[in-house]
């Protein structure tokens, strides 16, 4: 398929990167007391999840200066063409991206077959971006899963508080760990005993599910805290 330029600069590879670890940080905080949306979002090494729950879920490889993004929107099933076909006019290094990494987080049954179902791509670097489909049939076939992650930080940080009824203290904690996080990616961060008591959970099913959600982007809880 024709690619097509988006032309938001929200939609590049640092900004989406920062949007992601943003949304990561609140949902690790929102789980401590409600396991049940861990689905939500997730990382696997360079790739981020998320899923609305809905029949629309996406994933995004980042690579040292590209992100490749694939999407699935169940309304859209039907219409589903070969996922590589929808990356004809991309790079070779893109392709290879999707084939190798971000499709393997996509992959379905289809009579029988397991292959990957993907309704709109999106890639790029820190300049342009790109997709298989104009911006509003991008977002209407998955794309829409990112558009709070492509948005500048005080939306973004708007958007969580709202979504997951952040209190005030856990607000505060979101920001600060974002900024540890964007300041030096590679920084190891382990949550102080005020920072877990911030979260304000006796849940055990939702302290797991924290925990794992902290530890996919390189945040620890302090193996001293328990709430046994």
């Amino acid at each position: 398929m024709k690619k097509n330029q988006l032309m938001d600069h929200g939609w590049n590879h640092q900004n989406i990167w920062q949007g992601c670890i943003l949304a990561s940080i609140a949902h690790a905080i929102f789980v401590a007391n409600n396991p049940d949306f861990a689905y939500e979002h997730s990382w696997d090494g360079d790739h981020y999840s998320t899923n609305d729950g809905q029949g629309c879920r996406g994933t995004v490889t980042f690579g040292q200066d590209i992100f490749m993004a694939g999407f699935r929107n169940e309304e859209f099933f039907e219409e589903t063409i070969e996922a590589s076909d929808l990356l004809i006019e991309a790079s070779e290094k893109v392709q290879q991206m999707a084939i190798n990494n971000t499709f393997h987080y996509l992959l379905d049954d289809v009579d029988g077959m397991v292959i990957p179902v993907v309704t709109t791509v999106l890639w790029g670097d820190d300049h342009r971006a790109f997709s298989s489909h104009p911006h509003e049939e991008m977002m209407e076939r998955g794309g829409s899963l990112f558009e709070i992650q492509a948005s500048v930080y005080k939306i973004g940080l708007e958007y969580w508080e709202e979504y997951y009824e952040l209190t005030e203290s856990q607000l505060a904690l979101l920001e600060k760990l974002y900024h540890l996080k964007i300041k030096n990616s590679s920084q190891a961060i382990t949550l102080s005993h005020e920072d877990i008591q911030v979260l304000d959970t006796s849940n055990m099913k939702g302290i797991e599910e924290s925990k794992i959600s902290f530890s996919e982007i390189g945040i620890d809880w302090s193996d001293n805290d328990c709430f046994i």
